[in-house]
């Protein structure tokens, strides 16, 4: 079972990435009645010109992209790599760094999106979310890295400061999955692609789900489900049961190892 959750928690997170990217890059539709009818338009693609809208679809791929995958990679650097610890910290550093550079990148495209169309900032509960955990994780890392990296806190303080460092970084990456469900919702209800009503394309229709819709539900789901599978890893990997001393598996005439167990952190 923990190997099962194990690679589900690495997956899980490159799954929704690349389902975002098709969602932003293809499958992306509004639905608006008139006269009876519903009319679907594509605003799927890319863009990073001014007053495409397209520039608001590198938001939602940007933010997956730093928040969901390359944190959720960093979290599990020290529980799946086999590397040393030295090594495990530097990646583990260098992932959260990357994911944060992506997320801000992320969030200059919505805000040139909304500025570009005269629309407000900062007015809905998924932007006061996002805006708190970019500044949360701006200051967890900040505090991380000169706690455990440089210049570096004496052996004590660094043991100490570990669970709660854990604990606040679960924590962050909760709020990243709210986050992102909220502005699925956003989305969704913005384009109108959920319960769709009138004639559509020739045909009459009633509370149907676009294919978008479908899209949406299923990549708001697998957060939720990456969510749980990496706190369940990194729970397994603190708790895991120690073999007794005298262990049948254990070469009677063994010398003292000198490999430290590689201490989990987020």
């Amino acid at each position: 079972m923990e190997l099962v959750t194990r690679v589900l928690a690495h997956t899980l997170p490159a799954v929704v990435v690349v389902l975002v990217g098709c969602w932003m890059g293809v499958g992306l539709t509004s639905y608006s009645p008139q006269d009876g009818a519903v009319i679907s338009k594509s605003t799927a693609g890319f863009s990073w010109t001014h007053g495409d809208g397209r520039v608001f679809n590198w938001h939602p791929l940007l933010m997956s992209f730093g928040f969901i995958f390359c944190s959720s990679q960093a979290a599990l650097a020290y529980t799946s790599l086999p590397f040393s610890h030295a090594v495990n910290k530097r990646i583990h550093l260098s992932l959260h760094a990357l994911g944060f550079l992506s997320a801000v990148v992320g969030t200059i495209a919505v805000f040139r999106f909304h500025n570009e169309h005269g629309i407000t900032n900062l007015y809905s509960l998924h932007s006061w979310l996002g805006l708190g955990v970019l500044i949360l994780f701006a200051g967890h890392y900040a505090a991380s890295f000169a706690v455990f990296f440089y210049p570096g806190a004496k052996q004590e303080v660094r043991s100490a400061t570990s669970p709660y460092h854990i604990g606040i970084g679960l924590a962050i990456l909760g709020l990243v999955a709210a986050t992102v469900e909220t502005g699925i919702l956003e989305k969704l209800g913005f384009n109108g692609s959920c319960n769709v009503n009138g004639e559509l394309n020739g045909e009459q229709v009633k509370g149907y789900m676009a294919p978008d819709c479908v899209l949406g539900n299923v990549i708001g789901l697998l957060v939720a489900l990456s969510l749980i599978t990496l706190i369940a890893t990194i729970w397994h990997a603190k708790h895991k049961p120690e073999k007794p001393k005298g262990d049948e598996t254990t070469p009677l005439l063994s010398g003292d190892s000198s490999d430290e167990k590689t201490e989990v952190l987020v």
